[in-house]
């Protein structure tokens, strides 16, 4: 099948327009990718974060509780 050379260069634009949005599609994957691990980053540092504080919290509430005993303690005596 021959074509003629107005079907070439449709062609071939086709082809570089083809090539455009390959590497339009391959930038956006890679920035989505990008942002899915930084999100992950940020889960993975807020949840660490909110442990870090549970644990401190309960720390503080138990030095509390021995401090008010020990107060009680004192007052009875």
């Amino acid at each position: 099948m021959e074509f003629t050379s107005f079907e070439q260069e449709i062609n071939a634009d086709r082809e570089s327009w083809l090539e455009r949005v390959n590497v339009h599609l391959e930038r956006k994957l890679e920035k989505a990718i990008n942002e899915k691990n930084m999100l992950r980053n940020q889960s993975y540092h807020y949840l660490s974060q909110n442990l870090v504080c549970q644990a401190r919290t309960r720390s503080l509430k138990a030095r509390l509780k021995r401090a008010s005993r020990r107060k009680k303690e004192d007052e009875g005596l």
